[in-house]
């Protein structure tokens, strides 16, 4: 689906930023793979297909600062001509109740996952306007509703949803897309670190967060790789502006206890 695309993956040492690249180099396209984890980074390109190898690079990237935005962005064309794909997928959690987040990691929060989003679309959109382009941001199921615990991460990804579809609006005349995914808790290791945080046991915690799921499980990293090729192919050509829920039924409703 994506052959000769050339796309820009933030947060692809790990999660589900390194199963949407893996995704990606199976659909055919180049990669620049940026995140702060050097270590995580250079897994992921040993996990690529042999034939994907070549056609993928790392670039040391934090997403709060914006000359290393630019600086992954300008890589991708520099390297392989120019960019059809952002997907601004880098992020992270701070859990814990509102009256005890310190305010310090709420503005982490905040800076990683809304300003980094917001970063990557600029440059992104910047490269884009001359044969258009596909941008994709991570929000979640949090961002579409309360959840308890997630005082910091669920208004950050909140905004996400609106900063998306601001940006499907000013792209539109340059076909620039631009959507949201919104996955439920997925097996990841943010997901792993609220699990622990829930003091419950492994097992205990990962029933109380599927308790919601009408589909019983947690997400899988695939699942949402899946979703994210599909939205940035030219088979989704006429999709912009939408969030995508990958949330195994949990927005629909809630099952009563018969």
């Amino acid at each position: 689906m994506l052959q000769n695309k050339v796309a820009v993956i933030t947060g692809a040492s790990s999660g589900l930023g390194r199963a949407i690249a893996l995704r990606y180099a199976q659909e055919g396209a180049s990669l620049i793979l940026a995140d702060l984890n050097e270590e995580g980074g250079e897994h992921t390109l040993s996990l690529l297909p042999e034939a994907s190898k070549a056609r993928a690079k790392f670039l040391r990237t934090d997403v709060t600062k914006e000359a290393e935005v630019e600086a992954a962005v300008a890589l991708a064309v520099s390297s392989f001509g120019h960019l059809d794909i952002m997907m601004a997928n880098a992020g992270i959690g701070a859990p814990g109740f509102l009256s005890q987040l310190s305010q310090a990691d709420f503005e982490k929060v905040i800076a990683v996952n809304l300003t980094g989003v917001f970063l990557c679309a600029k440059h992104a959109f910047r490269a884009m306007q001359v044969k258009g382009g596909a941008i994709l941001t991570m929000a979640s199921v949090a961002g579409l509703q309360g959840t308890m615990k997630l005082g910091g991460y669920g208004p950050s990804k909140a905004a996400v949803v609106q900063l998306t579809q601001t940006l499907a609006l000013e792209g539109a005349r340059f076909n620039i897309r631009a959507n949201a995914l919104a996955p439920v808790w997925t097996e990841s290791p943010m997901v792993d670190g609220f699990v622990k945080g829930l003091r419950a046991g492994h097992e205990a915690g990962v029933k109380r967060l599927t308790a919601d799921i009408p589909l019983g499980r947690l997400g899988k990293p695939e699942e949402v790789a899946a979703a994210a090729a599909f939205l940035a192919s030219d088979q989704a050509s006429f999709i912009t502006g939408i969030v995508l829920p990958i949330d195994g039924g949990h927005l629909a409703g809630r099952i009563p206890v018969l």
